[in-house]
């Protein structure tokens, strides 16, 4: 496979070339890995991690080079891999603040900052699509940046590149199943379960835990009297902060409320996902970790924040230049991933073995009752080029009206960008199913519009306009 990472730079790589290597090394054998960044020093200091870790040993003839650009590093691709945010403080903190304070839940996905983050990333990534047209044009586009779905959807109808957002929530899933249902925390790979919704608010179907049917058998058995694991003893040693704990608990809490009202699992449970189920959980959680915002200081946290991520990748890049002093067994930078979800699915591109994922992209045909083109997350098995649908997928009721909502308002947003149309970016704001009726509505969508002027172009920002009382 010839493959290349954009934003080859980011620290989460490293790990997860690792993983490949120890599990796969026939995946990247006789091929390529190319690392794209404008922090070219991040880069090649990623590169030497690879050559030098134990596990390179293992893979025969990969090379690994760090291209001067989109032009170099795009010609002759298998695969593009993006890992790239457009998260930064202080604005990420203002926005989270700003949303509680009107009632929203903010994240960096299916929330009304999530859509303010798709125009500071989607352009760029549109314009990476049109590059690989031209230069890899039968590459898969793999997407980790959020909003996924509202990039899949974008590339995916919009120029001639297949892409899937993909996300922690298909490893997260085995995890909070464990924990619901034995109440024991560990990534149990027992699970198989069929999902359909959008990213981060998608429900389970159907499934089973090693043989065991999880609707008919397993979850009337273990949730018969069930009491929450963390206030019942649940071992979590990585849970050293008492805001971690607190996630925990309100999700399994969700989990086990959802399946008590509705018979219907959610499929993981990442809080803005959940806060359209539970609201007042959700800004309860985010007021108890962040706080509200008074003793806010947006000067100190941007200066802080930016020392602290040029310290880290500092001492990333001097330690990558002297690999024999490294402890490749320690957590941290230099350690190796076994569950993320690249690895499977660059085991099923490289057609070593059928591979079922939950990732973003177009519905197709494939979610019974829902528009065709509509930006889902749904159940798939993948095996080199192929990307087949899983069969008898539906959204349960009664959330099909809200994840109706949720995917019309990440539509507009890819189709804001594509247009470069601020009058169809206020539209999908207007599609956002939260406290769509509320007084002060307008106001929030105008602040948040100031908070982001100097993060978006002055065309987006005439947005705004459509929200003035």
């Amino acid at each position: 496979m010839k493959a290349a990472f954009i934003g080859g730079g980011s620290l989460r790589l490293l790990p997860i070339f690792r993983g490949i290597f120890a599990t796969s090394p026939q995946v990247f054998e006789n091929g390529e890995i190319r690392l794209i960044d404008l922090r070219k020093d991040r880069a090649e200091a990623v590169a030497r991690g690879i050559l030098a870790c134990p596990e390179f040993a293992s893979v025969k003839n990969c090379r690994v080079s760090v291209p001067d650009g989109l032009d170099d590093g795009l010609p002759g691709l298998d695969l593009v891999y993006i890992t790239m945010g457009a998260r930064t403080e202080p604005i990420e903190s203002l926005a989270r603040f700003m949303g509680a304070e009107y009632g929203y839940f903010s994240s960096d996905q299916l929330t009304v900052n999530g859509a303010f983050l798709s125009l500071r990333l989607g352009f760029t990534i549109l314009n990476f699509a049109r590059k690989m047209e031209k230069l890899c044009p039968n590459a898969l586009m793999l997407l980790f940046p959020n909003p996924v779905s509202v990039y899949s959807h974008m590339v995916n109808t919009q120029t001639k590149i297949r892409a899937l957002g993909i996300c922690g929530g298909f490893s997260n899933h085995r995890v909070d199943l464990t924990r619901l249902c034995f109440g024991k925390e560990e990534l149990d790979t027992g699970w198989d379960v069929v999902a359909a919704g959008v990213n981060h608010l998608s429900f389970i179907l159907r499934g089973s835990y090693k043989g065991e049917d999880l609707y008919g058998s397993l979850l009337p058995r273990c949730l018969k009297d069930w009491k929450n694991p963390v206030d019942n003893g649940m071992d979590m040693p990585w849970c050293t902060l008492p805001w971690q704990t607190y996630a925990v608990r309100i999700a399994l809490n969700g989990l086990y409320t959802c399946y008590e009202k509705y018979k219907t699992l959610i499929f993981s449970t990442e809080l803005d996902g959940m806060a359209h189920l539970f609201l007042k959980d959700a800004l309860d959680y985010q007021q108890f970790r962040f706080g509200d915002g008074k003793d806010y200081d947006p000067t100190g946290v941007y200066e802080d924040e930016l020392k602290k991520i040029n310290l880290h990748f500092d001492a990333f890049c001097e330690k990558s230049k002297h690999p024999e002093n490294i402890d490749w067994n320690a957590p941290g930078d230099f350690a190796l991933s076994k569950w993320d979800l690249t690895i499977p699915i660059l085991r099923a591109l490289a057609g070593l073995e059928p591979m079922r994922i939950v990732a973003s992209r177009p519905n197709y045909g494939a979610v019974k009752d829902m528009p065709y083109e509509a930006p889902l997350e749904y159940s798939m098995d993948i095996y080199k080029d192929e990307i087949k649908p899983v069969e008898d997928l539906y959204i349960p009721s009664p959330f099909k009206g809200l994840i109706s909502s949720l995917a019309e308002f990440q539509t507009l947003q890819s189709q804001a960008l594509v247009a470069h149309d601020p009058q169809i970016f206020a539209h999908a704001l207007e599609a956002y199913p939260v406290n769509q009726f509320s007084a002060n509505r307008n106001e929030f969508f105008r602040k948040m519009f100031d908070l982001h002027k100097d993060f978006i172009d002055p065309v987006m920002f005439e947005a705004r306009k459509f929200f003035e009382d």
